[in-house]
């Protein structure tokens, strides 16, 4: 008996994690006393999680459940499954690959069923997989990305006064990853129901880029923050893509997403403010760039200097898309040694404002005269970076951002050694 118990819990273990690259981990049931409308006993008949973790050392306390595609009449376990799920864990994002009914075995309602559960255990054992409840993703491809569409569309805050833990959870993802394949969701539901999402598809896959290019535009009505990719070649199916050196890329830019949008981590963000200065002077057009040092998972910063509001040199970057607190490296990128924006330009200011009335032959000729006196040939041949205070120094630009509060920065760079 005593040996059961121990085989038993080494299974557990097991199906909670796959460390090795070879190892596929034993499924983990997430119907505990068998799926509703359940009338057999095949595997297909028992929606389970197949659970990747990544290194302590590495873990970000981010996670996503993986829902691969197949049409819902078979399921592409492999390089929609646990190919995505081992490259997410070791960027150390917790990955669950989700296995779900397929027809004829259960309907689509059925299919959709299971990723909600799925999506309210993995958060009543977030303690267990030591991750963040409010930083759970999920990132469906073409019919799992159907299924995750469905389901943010029938949202499920979970029964507070449940007797069961997972009863208790929503099955609402924190952030959403469509890879081709969505429905034409209007505007509306989708300002109520959608999280931040991303999307990815070629227009080559022309039996789901339409319906992705219609979703996409919805969303922005509906001011969700929403990122797409769309490539111009690629079948259908194409997963992550690994080794193609075009598509191969997508996956990159939805970590930066996810990275950006701060699931990488659970510090609260702050606003910024501050003036870039270049040998004494405000940065006439450039951005600034805070790489975090102090945690793996934390957002990296882009300030811009574009030099359109009163105060040259200013950049602000606003809470919800600033830095946590802790130590960032600097950078100013250069961008021109000249630049004033037309809405601080006096005389373009003025003309505009005359335009409205229309113009006299004067102000004409005055447009005319201004515009051919203007000099607008290029004042820069190379972009310009500044990673020390002066050349030659050993020590880089480091700057602290404190927590919650009001964070004033200043940083001066020069083009010669102190």
């Amino acid at each position: 008996m005593k040996t059961m118990i121990l085989l038993a819990a080494l299974l557990a273990i097991l199906g909670r994690s796959a460390l090795a690259a070879d190892a596929v981990p034993t499924p983990v049931l997430i119907w505990p006393n068998g799926a509703p409308g359940d009338t057999g006993s095949s595997n297909e008949d028992k929606p389970a999680l197949y659970i990747y973790l990544p290194d302590p050392a590495k873990a970000t306390g981010a996670a996503m459940l993986v829902v691969p595609g197949g049409g819902f009449q078979t399921r592409v376990s492999d390089h929609e499954g646990t190919l995505i799920a081992a490259w997410l864990r070791d960027r150390g994002i917790a990955a669950f690959v989700l296995r779900y009914r397929i027809q004829p075995i259960g309907k689509t309602a059925d299919s959709v069923a299971d990723g909600q559960q799925a999506m309210r255990y993995i958060r009543a054992h977030a303690d267990e997989f030591k991750i963040s409840a409010t930083r759970l993703g999920a990132i469906g491809f073409s019919a799992g990305s159907e299924l995750l569409n469905a389901l943010v569309l029938t949202p499920s805050a979970g029964k507070a006064d449940a007797t069961q833990p997972v009863d208790r959870m929503s099955a609402q993802p924190n952030f959403l990853v469509l890879s081709y394949g969505s429905s034409n969701t209007p505007a509306q539901t989708a300002s109520s129901t959608f999280p931040p999402t991303f999307m990815f598809c070629t227009a080559e896959d022309t039996g789901h880029i339409n319906g992705m290019l219609s979703l996409y535009t919805n969303l922005l009505h509906a001011r969700v923050p929403v990122e797409a990719h769309f490539f111009v070649n690629g079948e259908h199916g194409v997963g992550f893509a690994q080794g193609d050196p075009v598509l191969g890329q997508w996956p990159d830019l939805m970590l930066n997403w996810i990275r950006a949008g701060g699931y990488l981590s659970d510090q609260p963000r702050v606003a910024i403010k501050g003036i870039a200065n270049l040998d004494g002077e405000p940065l006439p057009r450039g951005v600034v760039v805070l790489t975090p040092m102090d945690a793996a998972g934390a957002p990296p910063i882009a300030a811009y200097v574009f030099n359109t509001g009163p105060v040259r040199g200013e950049f602000n970057v606003a809470q919800n898309k600033g830095p946590i607190a802790g130590r960032y490296l600097v950078e100013i990128h250069q961008y021109a040694t000249r630049w004033v924006s037309n809405s601080q330009e006096p005389f373009i200011v003025a003309i505009n404002q005359k335009m409205r009335n229309g113009l006299s032959d004067q102000d004409k000729q005055d447009w005319l005269s201004f515009a051919r006196n203007r000099d607008l040939e290029p004042s820069i041949d190379a972009e310009r970076v500044f990673k020390t205070a002066h050349p030659g120094d050993k020590d880089p630009i480091i700057l602290e951002i404190k927590p919650g509060g009001d964070n004033q920065l200043k940083i001066d760079v020069f083009s010669k050694a102190g």
